[in-house]
């Protein structure tokens, strides 16, 4: 009997460490901020609307389904905030990972314009995908032959390992 109950104490101990365990690495992981911010100020990034409406005959912006879509010619990974950077030593993340989900119009021209904060990373981390989309080049979206202009999202993903 003795046998038995030294067993399961030991199963229990083991089963306990690894739920604890298991709960310090989930731990490590902070949860990106739940709105994008509202801007207030200067440098604060503008929220996307709640619905984007297509309007191709007033604005002569296409959904990317209805054209040929553009092709991007140029494009910049973005870099980790000095913020991000700070947040991640002090708090002794050791693996990191947030997304920003950035809206832009691409232009006729093939530059993005209009940009919106559709999901925010935070910790200053959509101010550099912002940068990034920024920098982009596209061979523009065509209709018909004609560029035209387009209303795309990228997803910018930051990861530290």
């Amino acid at each position: 009997m003795r046998d038995l109950l030294r067993r399961t104490t030991k199963l229990s101990t083991c089963l306990l460490f690894l739920a604890l365990s298991a709960n310090g690495i989930y731990a490590q992981q902070l949860p990106p901020p739940s709105q994008p911010p509202e801007p207030s100020g200067p440098g604060q990034l503008p929220p996307c609307p709640a619905k984007w409406d297509f309007h191709p005959e007033i604005d002569g912006i296409y959904r990317v389904a209805d054209v040929k879509p553009p092709k991007a010619t140029h494009s910049l990974d973005p870099t980790f905030s000095d913020e991000a950077r700070s947040m991640i030593k002090k708090q002794h993340i050791e693996n990191f990972e947030a997304v920003s989900l950035v809206g832009f119009t691409v232009g006729a021209d093939g530059k993005p314009r209009d940009l919106c904060l559709m999901k925010a990373a935070g910790f200053g981390l959509d101010k550099q995908a912002f940068q990034a989309v920024e920098q982009f080049r596209f061979n523009p979206a065509t209709k018909d032959g004609a560029p035209v202009a387009v209303r795309l999202s990228i997803e910018m993903n930051f990861r530290l390992y």
